[in-house]
This record gives C-alpha cells, sequence and structure tokens, in this order.
C-alpha cells in the first residue's frame, strides 16, 4: 500500500480481512476512514489506517479487548499507555524464555519438589529476571509439555 486511500473492498483485500470486519472495526471506533465523497459515497482508509490494523491484530493475539485497544488507539501520544504495551511485550518474552529453562531443568529436578525447593526457585527466578513475586509463582504453576 501507498499513500493513496483505498475503498473497503480494496483495504480489506489487501490485509487479508473481510469487509465485514473492517467494517466492524470501524463502527466500534478503531479505524477511522475518510468521509465518503459527495458523489458516490465510498469510504475511504489510508495508510494510517493500515498501521492501525496491524497494531490491532498485535494486541488481539495479547488478549486485549477491542474495548482495551482503542483506548490504546486513543491515546497514541500518551506515553504510558506506548510504554504500557512494551512493557507487556517485554513480559511475554520473558515468560516464555523463563517456561523453556523451567522445561529443561524439570527433568533434572523430578522427584525433588519440596516446598524449600520451590522458595529457593521462587528467590532465583526473581533475581534473574525481576520479576514480581506472583508472575514467577503464576510460572510455576505454568503446566510443563
Amino acid at each position: 500500500m501507498n499513500n493513496e486511500s483505498y475503498t473497503i473492498g480494496e483495504f480489506s483485500k489487501a490485509l487479508g480481512l473481510s469487509p465485514r470486519t473492517v467494517d466492524f472495526y470501524t463502527r466500534r471506533g478503531l479505524l477511522h476512514p475518510d468521509q465518503p465523497s459527495p458523489g458516490h459515497g465510498y469510504r475511504h482508509y489510508t495508510e494510517e489506517d493500515c498501521r492501525r490494523v496491524a497494531l490491532i491484530k498485535q494486541l488481539q493475539a495479547k488478549k486485549f479487548s477491542l474495548q482495551e485497544i482503542r483506548q490504546i488507539l486513543e491515546s497514541p501520544s500518551n506515553p504510558e499507555a506506548a510504554s504500557a504495551v512494551e512493557a507487556l511485550e517485554q513480559i511475554a518474552v520473558d515468560l516464555e524464555r523463563l517456561h523453556h529453562i523451567v522445561l529443561e531443568n524439570h527433568a533434572a529436578a523430578k522427584g525433588v519438589d519440596t516446598p524449600a525447593m520451590r522458595t529457593v526457585a521462587t528467590d532465583a527466578l526473581q533475581k534473574a529476571t525481576g520479576l514480581c513475586t506472583l508472575l514467577v509463582s503464576l510460572l510455576q504453576e505454568m503446566p510443563l509439555h
């Protein structure tokens, strides 16, 4: 896509969405197409709308609700919203990395699961990651595959 504007059909096809999805996002206030031209009544979507759809998809993948996504999109200049998204992304990366560490060490520690051992493991994970006790505890409770 370039600096042109696109009808809903062109826009949805280029992004791999159905026109109904684009219309739904528009009705929910997530997208703001240009006002329809007086001659034909088509709404037009721009590159900015394309970037917004990419962000919407990323936030949906991180389990944000549409209401939360709209709030984030409405305050892009709000550094707190941007840093909150970045912090959540980093926590997700850290949790995935830690989950792999737990998986690797699970076999070695099998049969040694005592309250004292859990306390030592929790303290070690906290020091290594800087995550709070609650997040470390949740990580430890994740099922091991």
